[in-house]
């Protein structure tokens, strides 16, 4: 009889909050990603996150900080990555909000049965 082999992705890990500031990793879209260099590992195993941050990052000054010198450094590359996350939500808003009006230009032009090149209520229709 054959044995189930285990599945690292079934066994329901979580992420540790003390990895945060140990390892500078956070959970990006429920992905555990390095703060330092912003690469994505592949699994919530601390020997991973580990394995990372001692591999890519030995020569950097990350590891000689003190707990509270890590714990402000964390805070801020957070906060850099959240920025560059709100930029392109933004970006994206942005966009929806031109689809959405041209879909309503759009459907009032066929509601109405009038010409796309009537400029007089395509007018109308945006203010």
């Amino acid at each position: 009889m054959a044995t189930k082999k285990c599945k690292v992705d079934s066994e329901c890990r979580a992420f540790n909050d003390e990895w945060t500031w140990k390892y500078f990793f956070t959970v990006v879209k429920d992905k555990p990603v390095c703060l330092i260099c912003n690469e994505a590992v592949a699994v919530f195993k601390e020997y991973n996150i580990f394995r990372h941050f001692t591999s890519k990052h030995k020569n950097s000054n990350y590891k000689a900080m003190s707990e509270y010198e890590r714990k402000q450094n964390v805070e801020s590359l957070c906060k850099e990555l959240s920025g560059r996350q709100n930029f392109f939500k933004k970006v994206n808003t942005i966009q929806e909000a031109a689809t959405h009006a041209s879909y309503i230009v759009a459907y009032n032009i066929a509601k109405n049965n009038k010409a796309l090149s009537d400029g007089e209520f395509v007018k109308q229709c945006v203010q």
